[in-house]
């Protein structure tokens, strides 16, 4: 694709005057600045006072489940348990070209959207042997010029309850996935739960690898294993490179057990992932009235200098019928979900989908600023509040300083 040499006119988080940003040959930010000349052969995008923002961040996608939802038969009570055992008897007979030609249908859709990075998850159950693995490793290495994506190992049937799961996460590490992941609530009993997390960390420091483990997914209260992931974060001096994802049963805890739980997340330096879209539509189903709204605590998480994600999580499958791979939309949601109403609070649902999301990845060199690669997603919005408010697709989206989604205008 064709290399940008300007984007001028832009409109910069933090700035009233608008700017012009310069790439240079290695798709840098050379300069952020007035306007000064170019040649008639350079590509110059006039953003007219648009917003211009670093592309957006998942923090937590499914490629491998994208768009199987009319290939597995309805979830027809509309919850986590049923979701994974249609997908559990779909995925023994799925092929790595088929998990491939999804997981690019899906990385399409992000990238139009303004997606410059994905953490995915991907299933190694024994069930399904690699054959996952190996279409989504796949599907990245064909996408890799427009978009960075990590891959995280993910016993979705747990490591206990599936023996041979353990070495099926060794051997997707040695075949190139980027984090160790875990469903530690899915297994038998608490005291299999622990053991899961101690063997995702044993596998972790084997690798020397992050975590990224689904953790108390569920609306029992009872549920207790983001205690004990965030103590031996700390025990094993694993402090910044683990994620906890969904969180949900921290909404249902008592006050006085949450805030230890925050505590020991906060000392443990952990990043959260909502998943703003799936948490609501999945959690609470056996709440009667008044019923949970199913994520986590994000407000008093962020008060707690907690960074905290959003992610789309799943599109079209068994876990949720909806989801395009539109992060505005994820934003949009976590506003609604947690009541994040004030200017404040909705530039933080922004940072969910952009800076924030970018730190618990730990992506090097994200935003604007000289040196930093012009990973850049051009909206037409005067601000955050309006691209949240109407949530529009992106005028341009660029990689590198490379143009990968829409139209050029030299000037």
């Amino acid at each position: 694709m064709k290399r940008v040499a300007c984007i001028k006119n832009a409109r910069l988080r933090g700035r009233r005057a608008t700017a012009d940003l310069w790439i240079d040959e290695e798709g840098r930010i050379s300069r952020i600045g007035p306007r000064s000349r170019w040649s008639r052969s350079d590509i110059v995008l006039d953003a007219r006072g648009n917003l211009v923002v670093p592309s957006f961040v998942d923090a937590h996608l499914h490629l491998d489940l994208a768009y199987t939802l009319d290939l597995v038969p309805p979830n027809r009570s509309g919850t986590l348990g049923e979701a994974i055992a249609l997908w559990s008897r779909y995925k023994r007979r799925v092929t790595a070209r088929d998990v491939e030609s999804r997981a690019r249908r899906a990385i399409d859709a992000e990238i139009g959207f303004g997606t410059g990075f994905i953490r995915t998850h991907v299933d190694v159950a024994t069930a399904s042997g690699m054959r996952l693995c190996e279409g989504v490793l796949a599907a990245r290495e064909r996408c890799r010029d427009r978009i960075d994506i990590q891959v995280v190992a993910f016993p979705q049937d747990g490591l206990l309850r599936d023996p041979g799961a353990l070495e099926q996460l060794r051997e997707a590490m040695r075949m190139g996935c980027d984090a160790v992941g875990g469903i530690a609530h899915n297994e038998r009993t608490p005291e299999d739960s622990r053991r899961h997390i101690d063997l995702i960390f044993e596998v972790a420091e084997d690798f020397d690898r992050p975590i990224d483990c689904h953790i108390d997914e569920t609306d029992d209260a009872q549920s207790r294993c983001t205690e004990y992931l965030a103590a031996q974060t700390t025990v094993r001096g694993w402090q910044g490179r683990v994620t906890a994802s969904h969180v949900c049963a921290l909404a249902g805890y008592d006050e006085a057990y949450a805030a230890k739980v925050i505590a020991l997340m906060a000392e443990a330096k952990l990043g959260v992932v909502t998943n703003p879209g799936v948490n609501l539509h999945l959690q609470g189903r056996y709440d009667r009235y008044p019923k949970r709204r199913g994520l986590t605590r994000v407000r008093q998480l962020r008060a707690a200098g907690i960074k905290v994600a959003a992610g789309q999580d799943c599109i079209r499958d068994p876990f949720y019928p909806l989801g395009t791979g539109q992060m505005l939309e994820a934003a949009h949601l976590l506003v609604h979900a947690d009541h994040m109403s004030t200017p404040p609070d909705i530039e933080a649902a922004f940072d969910a989908v952009g800076p924030a999301a970018a730190q618990v990845l730990d992506v090097k060199g994200y935003g604007i600023a000289v040196g930093r690669f012009a990973d850049l997603c051009v909206l037409p919005a005067p601000d955050v509040h309006e691209a949240i408010r109407t949530r529009p697709r992106p005028i341009w989206v660029l990689k590198r300083g490379r143009l990968f989604v829409g139209a050029t205008n030299n000037s």
